[in-house]
């Protein structure tokens, strides 16, 4: 199978001809998409249009998208064999692998970037959907709304929790977090949000719920009179009972005049969205904003030079360029739905999916003494 040079840098970075189209028109460059589709499968311009024009936009966009020097080098050439892009395949999880020791001592590296990472907020690695997010969960807080996170294993949620906490703790005293010390979420009932709750605002143990419930009640109000803020987090939420978040949303509803006292967030696999999307909670659901983890995508350079920075060694004298866009190609394909249905991107490139890549490219490298890790040693793993 052949493809066209355009092509492949297309699918490493994920670009949408649409998305190429609009960016176009803004230069006051007419475009089709249909014009696009054939240029990038089969290197055919149109008969009428300004060629060089349009190769310097689109070089610029996909410069600007985060397009290598040798990715962009006779972008619109002839058209190649196959450059082990998985165009259409469906893209598995690697088996976790740890930096060897061998690794570790080969690249001079003081501690496995990979293990244990996030050891400070300086570790974090944030893109601007983090940010997003971060702000979403605190509006959670500040306006009583709820909020369910949800994304796959892997893609750095609970990286977000801490960083959210850790955020709360330095500059938000105001908001009183409450969080559910059950460590099976399966079992968490009323009553331990209960406890959790009378934990927070140190409510005294009552002898009946009607009383713990009404005590409760009181002293969220009291504390809300005093200028606090409450938020309520469940982590691991996918294995929250459907009754047990139909009672979050009567928590929710408890208001002091027009201000509501609590704000919610659930935190979850993609398990979460499956179970919000049930006909049993759609009270809740209807209300809630909800939000999925992004994959790193075109960040996943700037991703990688992050890691290494923070263990003091600069990631561009051990991968070119090159190399980290292989990385995330090993995490990009493409998915067929059948004849006359237009194919997807697929797109893992979480931070532990990226990890595990890294690892097993440094312990390959290593182990067959190469110091330099280019595109074609990557596409060895």
């Amino acid at each position: 199978m052949k493809i066209t040079k355009l092509s492949h840098v297309f699918d490493v970075l994920g670009v949408k001809q649409a998305q190429v189209v609009k960016v176009l028109a803004a230069k006051g460059i007419t475009f089709s998409t249909a014009s696009l589709s054939r240029l990038k499968r089969q290197g055919e311009w149109p008969k009428t249009c300004d060629v060089s024009a349009v190769q310097a936009a689109i070089c610029e966009h996909l410069k600007h998208l985060g397009a290598t020097e040798l990715q962009l080098d006779n972008l619109f050439g002839d058209v190649e064999p196959n450059l082990d892009v998985p165009e259409i395949k469906e893209i598995e999880d690697p088996e976790p692998e740890m930096l060897t020791a061998n690794a570790k001592r080969f690249f001079k590296l003081r501690r496995d970037p990979f293990e244990n990472e996030i050891t400070t907020e300086s570790d974090v690695f944030l893109m601007e959907p983090h940010r997003i997010i971060l702000e979403d969960m605190l509006s959670a807080a500040s306006a009583g709304s709820m909020v369910a996170l949800y994304g796959e294993c892997g893609s750095g949620k609970t990286i977000i929790r801490r960083q959210f906490v850790h955020q709360i703790q330095q500059d938000h005293p105001d908001v009183i977090l409450i969080q559910p010390a059950r460590l099976d979420r399966r079992k968490i009932t009323a009553e331990s949000i209960s406890t959790a709750i009378c934990r927070a605002l140190q409510v005294r143990h009552r002898l009946s719920a009607e009383e713990r419930d009404a005590a409760i009640e009181e002293a969220l109000i009291e504390s809300a009179n005093n200028g606090h803020l409450h938020l309520l987090i469940i982590d691991e939420a996918h294995d929250l009972n459907p009754d047990v978040i139909k009672l979050l949303k009567r928590i929710w509803e408890l208001t002091h005049g027009f201000r509501r006292v609590m704000g919610i967030v659930l935190i979850g696999q993609s398990e979460l969205k499956k179970k919000l999307d049930g006909q049993h909670v759609r009270e809740f659901t209807w209300r809630c904003n909800q939000i999925e983890m992004q994959p790193l995508g075109i960040h996943v350079p700037a991703y990688i030079k992050h890691k290494f920075e923070r263990v003091g060694v600069d990631a561009s004298k051990i991968f070119t360029d090159d190399a980290m866009g292989a990385i995330r190609g090993k995490c990009y394909g493409r998915i067929k739905h059948g004849i006359a249905l237009d194919e997807s991107n697929f797109d893992r490139s979480y931070p532990l999916n990226i990890n595990t890549w890294l690892a097993k490219t440094m312990n390959l490298a290593a182990q067959i003494g190469e110091p330099v890790i280019n595109e074609k040693l990557v596409l060895k793993v």
